[in-house]
């Protein structure tokens, strides 16, 4: 049975303290932005304050301010808190309670996953997300999956210092005939953005499980952040910058996320879920030349590329995924009429795939007046 996990990293930050007013500026999972009034100084002439958790006002002296609004001192004192916006909770103000003890605040339970059915409809529209956005090849063979919930957080790491929580879990099962079973959980209680960015993830495990032979023993870091690409994929269709940087900054994939982000850049997400299909490789090197990987399906194998960073531009063959055909030059998948940047030895350049033939490709290469034609096997200098 292959098992995987998906963690986010809570983090709290500490408070500091203004002359009259005092500012709490708490990060918590969710990675929200705390504001604060224009002035670091309370005037009850200019304003009245109201407190946001309890309703007490008009206040004075020392007050909080979170993104929520204002909270009083008492309330700021509060040990309960909401574990998405860390707004302090209190007996009747409406807030919500999970099966493991977390609150969930007034203002934030419209927004969070908390049922079976939610969470079933939340992961099948991920995955026609994620699928729309890689193409047909990231569909599973086996689309059959069973979605649950869980409320009680039993596999997070807590008391660890960086406090990492796993948000959800998959795992795929070997049936009759070459078919898998696959099965997601997930962590009640999340936004619909956290969760769908954990969706994103399991979805990639699952697509792995099935498509990644067993000879190919992929480092367990790379592994993960694989399923990070997508979901970092994902958030930056949506535009969701700051689930983006969410990303990229959790220490989970000990930096591997960063470089599979580079490595999809210059190489595209075909080339990377090829890549668990047929590399042999353990891992990615974002400074090394991406090596051709021969597609299952492709009628010409591709050379293996240099262990240096070649001087020139190489054809090496035609890679076909589906009814797609990519023409690899010095590692690199192009589609017609894409254009890439490709690293050399001593610089870069850019190119446009003209056109593709069968046993040659056409480029234009910036900066030059002339296209160029390449024949397989074919290196020329680099303009």
């Amino acid at each position: 049975m292959k098992a995987t996990v998906h963690p986010f990293q809570n983090a709290f930050a500490g408070r500091f303290f203004a002359r009259c007013v005092t500012f709490l500026l708490l990060t918590f999972s969710s990675a929200c932005v705390f504001s604060a009034p224009t002035t670091n100084y309370y005037d009850p002439a200019k304003e009245k304050y109201h407190c946001v958790v309890c309703g007490k006002g008009p206040l004075n002296g020392t007050v909080w301010t979170h993104e929520r609004g204002v909270i009083c001192d008492d309330c700021e004192k509060l040990k309960d808190r909401c574990t998405i916006c860390g707004l302090p909770v209190k007996e009747g103000d409406g807030h919500i309670k999970t099966g493991d003890g977390r609150f969930i605040c007034r203002f934030d339970k419209g927004d969070v996953i908390l049922t079976a059915d939610q969470a079933k409809e939340l992961f099948e529209q991920t995955r026609d997300a994620v699928v729309d956005l890689y193409g047909p090849q990231f569909a599973l063979k086996n689309t059959q999956v069973t979605v649950n919930l869980f409320d009680v957080d039993y596999w997070s790491e807590k008391g660890r210092t960086n406090q990492l929580h796993t948000f959800g879990f998959a795992h795929s099962r070997p049936a009759d005939g070459g078919k898998w079973t696959h099965e997601v959980v997930m962590l009640s209680g999340r936004t619909r953005q956290e969760m769908t960015s954990v969706a994103a993830h399991e979805y990639t495990h699952l697509w792995i499980n099935e498509n990644c032979p067993d000879k190919h023993k992929i480092d367990g870091d790379t592994v993960e952040a694989i399923c990070e690409l997508t979901a970092y994929k994902l958030m930056e269709q949506k535009k969701l910058t700051g689930m983006e940087q969410r990303i990229l900054k959790n220490p989970y994939t000990n930096g591997k996320i960063r470089t599979l982000v580079s490595v999809e850049r210059d190489g595209g997400m075909a080339y990377v879920l090829n890549w668990v299909r047929a590399s042999q490789a353990d891992t990615f090197d974002e400074n090394a030349n991406l090596a051709p990987i021969p597609a299952p399906s492709a009628p010409v194998q591709i050379l293996p590329g240099p262990q240096v960073l070649p001087s020139g531009l190489k054809f090496s063959g035609i890679m076909v995924i589906g009814t797609s055909r990519l023409a690899v030059i010095n590692g690199v998948a192009f589609s017609a009429g894409e254009h890439k940047v490709i690293k050399l030895h001593d610089k870069t350049v850019g190119i446009r795939c003209a056109l593709i033939r069968d046993a040659e490709v056409v480029i234009e290469p910036d900066n030059s007046p002339k296209s160029l034609t390449l024949t397989r096997g074919m290196e020329v200098p680099a303009p």
